[in-house]
């Protein structure tokens, strides 16, 4: 009978890891997302300025209760908001579903985003302190980016069955789908372990300490380059939808199906994530990612059908990228008291760009046909994005002392 006290084997990981990377699986993966362009404005007939303002209240729902949920999870462990997070995600689930008032879904999607910031930085906070407390702190950047794998696996799942389900039975069959899988990653959650730091999840994280930490120069550079690559990824995003439709593809087995392709893309990106970071370091893999979204807007801007899967791919790729290795620059650069609230922090920071943006772009010129203006919104980021990379490049700091990522056996799993 095998002892359960004994050491995990070589290279397996502890109980709290492994459980999380099943929680990731579940907790990001809402299944209505693939369908969300044609739920809203193709069979409840709200525009496309409607359709931008529901996404930047959601946004800047998240940026309100971000720090305040950041603050309830150092304060009290990070556990208990990754449990609450998804029943809360479901309940907006069930409204956004079925509600046919554009003020109802307005007010659904507040709720949802302020959910969704209950588990934005806790959960890496939680992973970041697991991997720790096994003393396996060269590893985090590995672990971040495994279970950002599991994370985008569970996404493309639920986004090709997301497709289907709307296509068979109508786009409220997958916002029921989600509410199903929220549920699911609420019951994982119970199960994950507490975690003990030695009383330091009783006493309340430092506003003035926060606030230090976040002004440093190396910090500044980690939450910028985070936004930069946030905003990007997210408009291209909102664009997916918008861009097959204008490119003929109205079936949405296939919008669910591209969605599940590109998360899958992601997926396999991080897989290489360690390699990457090794080979060029910080600030060449920083440079990179900016240089991906550079190459895909400007291609897409030009580009026909046939290139546009290649062209989100490489959208994806960054993706696969940016999560493990901007969660993971801060993670190293600030200290375990504040930890969550400063990850919530560069959250705060990234989504409240990506929110006031939203807002500004959620003029009549969006009830336009998508055609008639994806071509000059696609060069437009194509340039912001050359320059915006060679800035974030030439401000890097070198961060000094930071672990060697894959130190002990230079491994990915």
């Amino acid at each position: 009978m095998p002892d359960p006290d004994a050491p995990p084997p070589a290279g397996a990981p502890p109980a709290a890891t492994r459980l999380f990377r099943v929680y990731a699986g579940l907790a990001f993966s809402f299944a209505w997302v693939p369908v969300m362009y044609t739920a809203f404005t193709l069979d409840r007939g709200f525009d496309g300025g409607q359709y931008l303002r529901l996404w930047s209240v959601y946004y800047l729902a998240m940026v309100l209760a971000e720090l305040p949920w950041g603050w309830v999870a150092d304060r009290l462990g990070q556990r208990p908001l990754l449990v609450a997070g998804p029943l809360v995600l479901a309940a907006g689930f069930a409204v956004l579903g079925h509600a046919t008032s554009f003020d109802a879904c307005l007010a659904a999607m507040a709720v949802t985003g302020a959910a969704h910031a209950m588990i934005s930085g806790a959960d890496s906070a939680y992973l970041y302190e697991a991997v720790v407390a096994d003393g396996r702190r060269a590893e985090a950047l590995q672990e971040e980016a495994v279970a950002h794998r599991w994370r985008l696996f569970g996404v493309s799942i639920a986004d090709l069955a997301g497709g289907w389900v709307a296509w068979g039975l109508g786009t409220t069959a997958a916002f029921d789908l989600s509410v199903a899988i929220m549920l699911g990653a609420a019951v994982v959650a119970w199960r994950l372990p507490r975690l003990e730091r030695g009383g330091a999840t009783l006493r309340a994280p430092r506003w003035s300490s926060v606030a230090r930490q976040l002004v440093r120069r190396d910090v500044l550079w980690v939450v910028g380059w985070y936004t930069t690559v946030f905003v990007f990824l997210r408009l291209g995003f909102q664009l997916y939808q918008p861009t097959l439709l204008a490119d003929g593809v109205g079936d949405l087995r296939w919008h669910g199906g591209v969605l599940c392709l590109l998360n899958v893309v992601a997926a396999f990106a991080a897989f290489f994530t360690s390699r990457v970071h090794r080979r060029l370091g910080e600030r060449g893999t920083s440079g990179f990612v900016v240089l991906l979204m550079a190459a895909s807007f400007a291609g897409l801007a030009g580009g026909g059908l046939l290139l546009l899967a290649p062209l989100l791919c490489l959208q994806q790729v960054a993706f696969g990228l940016m999560q493990p290795v901007g969660r993971t620059a801060l993670n190293h650069r600030v200290s375990g008291s504040e930890r969550a609230s400063l990850l919530s922090a560069q959250s705060v920071v990234a989504r409240a760009a990506f929110g006031l943006i939203l807002l500004v772009l959620s003029g009549p010129e969006w009830r336009r046909p998508p055609e008639e203006v994806l071509t000059p919104v696609y060069l437009g980021l194509a340039a912001a994005a050359l320059v915006l990379g060679a800035l974030w490049w030439a401000l890097h700091p070198v961060l000094a002392g930071a672990p060697r990522e894959g130190a002990r056996d230079g491994r990915e799993e």
